[in-house]
């Protein structure tokens, strides 16, 4: 056998090599280790049909919002259902502010939503995307 061949003993109380083992890209998860800063939060629990709740607001002015919200969201999974809605200023239409509610049957999909949309550019609006909160009373 040549040398790089050879089996190599280990020495007493170790164990027999292995072979190369590549690094852990982490460490793994302890109770109360930080989390990485790249890593999702943790899921808000989902609404009563088991689907998660973005809300949008500053949404321009189209002529139809369910189309606009179901193209914008679509590309980062399935949406369960949007519900655009409008809080009116008077009789001075220019002042209508629009918002919606985007409804993900999938966590995932839904943060990657926020992630992306949260702070685009629409039409020259910025986009506020979030989880929907409850409503404080």
């Amino acid at each position: 056998k040549q040398w790089y061949q050879r089996r190599v003993r280990a020495a007493p109380g170790y164990p027999p090599y292995q072979g190369y083992q590549p690094p852990m890209a982490y460490p793994p998860s302890a109770a109360g280790a930080t989390p990485h800063p790249n890593a999702a939060p943790p899921a808000p629990a989902p609404s009563p049909n088991g689907s998660y709740c973005l809300y949008v607001a500053n949404l321009p002015e189209t002529s139809c919002k369910n189309c606009l919200l179901y193209q914008l969201f679509a590309p980062f999974g399935a949406v369960a259902s949007v519900k655009p809605m409008n809080n009116v200023n008077g009789l001075n239409h220019a002042d209508d502010h629009w918002f919606g509610f985007v409804n993900f049957k999938n966590y995932n999909d839904a943060y990657a939503a926020i992630h992306a949309m949260n702070g685009s550019t629409l039409n020259g609006r910025s986009l506020k995307v979030d989880f929907k909160s409850e409503k404080k009373k």
